[in-house]
């Protein structure tokens, strides 16, 4: 999501919409963790795309440093200067360029005045914000020699209608076409009505190609690393977000998001007014490749390797009461190839279901005060020869009972898949089981009552209706399903395996010709049933 909201961002600052350029969202925690980005770019290129080069006749601008810089605070290396252009002796570092402290003025109208001492940097900085977004400071302080690294205090960006500050802002290496490192402390705005604040934002190595034709796409921006720390959204709704991060968005390899301590409350629409999340990242993906596919409506792209996408402590609650929670999610994905090859597995753990108003009828009928229980598979695919196994897809509900399921199919070529085509596919295999806890003994009791009949005597009318549609002449292959299917429903069995072997793959064209009809269906699909 952080990704997404970048790139949000970037297109924003093309479309000269400074800071504020979240106006749009309707979301208001989409809006904050969106604002968080935003704020940085306002200060390390986020009106990148304003630039203009110089008209012609016009003088040139000085020429922009191309080395790496130093961490923020190092000493610089100083510029190499031709010995004879070198004073006698260095002069003394100018003081800090100092600057009353703004108040917002009606309208932006007057003409700001520049202090003649002013960093490099920053003169910078003003031209790539842009003439609608002005800034102005407390006191701004060289880090080195050249002005490159600077310090500003007590920053004030505004633009007719918004306004946002910033306690204490560094920035080093900034150029045209991104930064190197800025570091942001303190930012405040106010955003439809809500007040945000962040307490830090890191952005490390940033690149965003100047394009002729519109803003950069995702999988053209180069990102080394991105931190937020203390998101604190005041509103109608309230969100807060303790540290968020995205490493490595580089073309082609692979990144890392992670979010932590998340709490949203407030929320009017829906059926929970407030949400909690300990942790959520994924890792393994190309985070700009990914975002610029789903904007294409393509298929994302895949890197060979392990990709993973795990959730923590997800709490649900509406009216101070819980609602539901999922302890941990896990889903990871060991890809052989770029074509979407490999083997994956899924956890879902710690899943407890309150007795919500459009379920507690039923929960109240069978005798449940919650639903708890997990969901586990595990796959595998083949892009090439298009081989698709789900094992054990398994669903288990705590003294309610277990439902796996297992499918192998062939013909889902990846280019099948992405244009979702299905007419190929082929059934080589399939099973669907039902281990009981108590859901069917809770269900024969609750239709026993109601029809005031004994629980033998209603299991035996459904036991007829199940050996009346089981029972053909000549149909000796449907025997075993019928006794299993019977055991089961007569309290004898807790347990029942349903099996689809057809003696060949079998296509969907060639399903839908099957005659309806038990027999021919368990002959040409190869249905067998054991019940224990």
């Amino acid at each position: 999501m952080l990704a997404h909201m970048m790139a949000a961002g970037f297109t924003a600052a093309a479309q000269q919409e400074g800071f504020s350029g979240m106006d749009a969202s309707r979301s208001t925690g989409l809006r904050a963790v969106a604002l968080a980005t935003v704020a940085g770019l306002a200060l390390t290129g986020g009106a990148l795309a304003q630039s203009k080069p110089s008209p012609l006749g016009a003088p040139n601008r000085p020429a922009l440093p191309t080395a790496k810089p130093p961490p923020l605070g190092a000493p610089a290396p100083m510029p190499v200067v031709p010995q004879q252009a070198l004073p006698p002796r260095l002069a003394p570092q100018p003081p800090a360029a100092q600057a009353p402290a703004p108040v917002p003025p009606p309208s932006l109208a007057a003409p700001q005045v520049i202090p003649p001492n002013e960093p490099a940097a920053v003169t910078r900085l003003r031209g790539l914000l842009g003439p609608s977004v002005r800034l102005s400071y407390g006191s701004a302080q060289a880090l080195d020699g050249t002005g490159e690294q600077v310090r500003l205090t007590a920053v004030v960006l505004e633009r007719p209608g918004k306004r946002a500050t910033i306690e204490d802002v560094q920035l080093n290496g900034l150029r045209e076409d991104g930064v190197a490192e800025a570091v942001l402390r303190g930012f405040e705005t106010t955003e439809d009505n809500a007040q945000v604040r962040i307490g830090m934002l890191r952005i490390a190595g940033l690149t965003v190609p100047r394009n002729a034709g519109g803003p950069p796409q995702p999988d053209q921006v180069r990102l080394e690393g991105l931190r937020l720390e203390g998101l604190r959204v005041s509103g109608a709704a309230n969100v807060s977000v303790d540290l968020a991060t995205v490493e490595n968005w580089l073309p082609g390899q692979p990144g890392t998001v992670q979010v932590q301590g998340v709490a949203v409350t407030g929320i009017t629409e829906g059926f929970v007014d407030a949400v909690r999340l300990a942790r959520v990242a994924f890792s393994g993906v190309d985070i700009g490749g990914t975002i610029a596919a789903l904007m294409r409506m393509e298929g994302a792209p895949s890197l060979p390797g392990r990709a993973s996408f795990e959730m923590d402590g997800l709490e649900l609650s509406a009216g101070g009461s819980p609602v539901g929670r999922l302890q941990e999610m896990r889903i990871a994905a060991d890809m052989t190839d770029n074509r979407g090859s490999g083997s994956g597995t899924l956890a879902l753990r710690g899943i407890r279901v309150e007795p919500l108003p459009m379920i507690a009828p039923w929960l109240t009928r069978f005798g449940y005060q919650a639903i708890e229980g997990e969901i586990t598979a595990a796959t595998s695919h083949d892009a090439t020869t298009g081989h698709v196994e789900v094992r054990d897809f398994t669903i288990a509900a705590r003294d309610v009972g277990t439902l796996t399921f297992s499918l192998n199919l062939d013909g889902l070529t990846q280019e099948r898949v992405q244009s979702l085509d299905y007419s190929q596919a082929r059934l080589i295999g399939a099973a669907l089981g039902w281990a009981d806890s108590s859901l069917y003994r809770r269900f024969i009791a609750m239709q026993a009552a109601q029809a005031r009949v004994p629980e033998d005597q209603l299991r035996e009318q459904f036991a007829a209706m199940a050996q009346g549609a089981l029972s053909q002449p000549d149909a000796t292959a449907l025997v075993p399903i019928r006794d299993a299917v019977l055991r089961f429903i007569r309290g004898q069995a807790t347990d029942v395996d349903i099996r689809v072997n057809p003696p060949k793959p079998i296509g969907a064209a060639e399903m839908q010709q099957v005659p309806q009809n038990p027999a021919e269906l368990q002959r040409i699909l190869g249905i067998t049933a054991t019940s224990r």
